[in-house]
């Protein structure tokens, strides 16, 4: 066997772990609000499919579990896309996750999920920095290892930023 094709068997096998990882954490996120989902690889076709449940679709729909994302609302929408971020950075060893305006279209419950969620992973994260921006009041205990910059509210009818 060539060495290329070694190469090309271990790529292989290392993407078939890093997806099961992916499709694990996936779930342990979501059944943090009670949801069920997975994650569909298709490595040959180059895509990636979600199916997200919650319990109410559950009791509603007689049990069936393979939902499309797009029956969710937009909070669920925003925590499910947040439980694949989470789970595709636990996947992969990336030392630097940044994520902007994660939770502008979350409802209290999911963003404090969310919120949670992703301090609780940054905090288990060794020799990883996460930097999260959000337009919205952070009103929770964070922990020591998490620093919060809170910039000023824009003026109206500024014209330039004032940086002195």
């Amino acid at each position: 066997m060539s060495s290329l094709m070694i190469r090309l068997a271990r790529w292989q096998e290392f993407r078939r772990h890093i997806a099961l990882r992916c499709k694990l954490v996936f779930q342990y996120h979501l059944s943090n609000r009670g949801y069920y989902g997975k994650v569909l690889f298709d490595h040959n076709a180059g895509t990636l499919q979600l199916k997200v449940q919650t319990d109410e679709q559950a009791q509603t729909q007689g049990g069936a579990r393979d939902k499309d994302p797009r029956s969710l609302s937009g909070g669920e929408k925003s925590f499910s896309t947040i439980c694949l971020l989470l789970s595709l950075w636990e996947s992969i060893g990336c030392p630097l996750r940044c994520l902007d305006e994660f939770d502008v279209f979350m409802d209290a419950v999911n963003r404090r999920i969310s919120m949670r969620m992703m301090i609780d992973t940054a905090n288990a994260s060794d020799k990883k920095q996460y930097i999260l921006i959000t337009p919205l009041a952070v009103n929770m205990e964070i922990g020591l290892s998490v620093r919060v910059h809170r910039m000023n509210d824009p003026e109206r009818g500024q014209a330039t930023l004032a940086f002195n």
